[in-house]
């Protein structure tokens, strides 16, 4: 029997998962993600390949900012798929509808690039502020005028709530949700409160300030494992797609100049 024909495979090596997105006619046909582990076996790689690819693929591209995987899926993609993948990062040349640094290099992970080209680049926009609730809050903006202007990194929700259970010795662990109350009467509900309303707050704060900073308007975009719980919470008019970065990554790999 024939494998059904999907073109693209998208994958986005983070710090606390792998996402793996299989583009058919433009849109993401499979969505799926692993748990990273720094550990894994070139054999493990290959099961979790064989028991979820049964496909055909044409290109491979891949972010990651876990670079001592890379090798790893490099040599399982190539066994599995006879493809040699193409890894994206900032500093390669690309060809874009618009020019990113415009305003001067810098060092970003590659996710985060993925997430501003796509921003721009999928949604045709002018100026866009970019949040990404996942290990990490990344908060950045971009303008298709000027290119990236900038961000800022904060730790994202789970790591916050972990790091204060760790080292409160009366806390106990329980479901983080989203808050009813800005104000709560339990420890609990405290600290569920105080961890997604510090994020609201940060990213409300942050977008009214680049408003009158740079005196224009941006779209506001979120994206990332975490946000869910957040949404409720936000008072702004913004976008949500969680497959953002992938899109991003297949925007980049495709514009690639060689």
């Amino acid at each position: 029997m024939n494998k059904p024909l999907l073109l693209e495979l998208i994958i986005d090596i983070g710090n606390t998962s792998i996402a793996f997105a299989l583009f058919k006619d433009n849109k993401v046909d499979l969505f799926i993600k692993m748990k990273t582990n720094l550990m894994l076996r070139y054999d493990e790689a290959c099961r979790f390949f064989e028991e979820n690819f049964n496909f055909n693929v044409n290109q491979v591209f891949i972010s990651s900012v876990v670079p001592v995987l890379n090798g790893i899926f490099e040599n399982v993609i190539f066994s599995f798929l006879k493809i040699k993948p193409l890894f994206i990062s900032f500093d390669l040349d690309y060809d874009l509808t618009f020019d990113p640094y415009k305003s001067g290099k810098f060092l970003l992970g590659s996710d985060v690039f993925a997430n501003l080209v796509a921003a721009i680049e999928n949604y045709s926009l002018e100026n866009a502020l970019i949040v990404d609730l996942g290990t990490a809050c990344t908060i950045f903006a971009v303008s298709r005028q000027d290119g990236i202007l900038g961000g800022l990194i904060n730790s994202g929700p789970l790591i916050n709530f972990n790091s204060l259970l760790d080292n409160a010795y009366l806390l106990k662990k329980f479901s983080i949700s989203t808050p009813c109350n800005l104000l709560e009467r339990t420890t609990s509900e405290s600290v569920n409160s105080g961890l997604f309303y510090q994020y609201k707050y940060l990213i409300e704060g942050v977008y009214r300030d680049i408003k009158k900073m740079y005196r224009k308007e941006f779209n506001l975009i979120i994206t990332g494992g975490n946000a869910n719980l957040l949404l409720p919470l936000i008072e702004l008019e913004f976008i949500f797609n969680i497959h953002l970065t992938v899109e991003g990554i297949r925007i980049l790999g495709n514009s690639i100049v060689f």
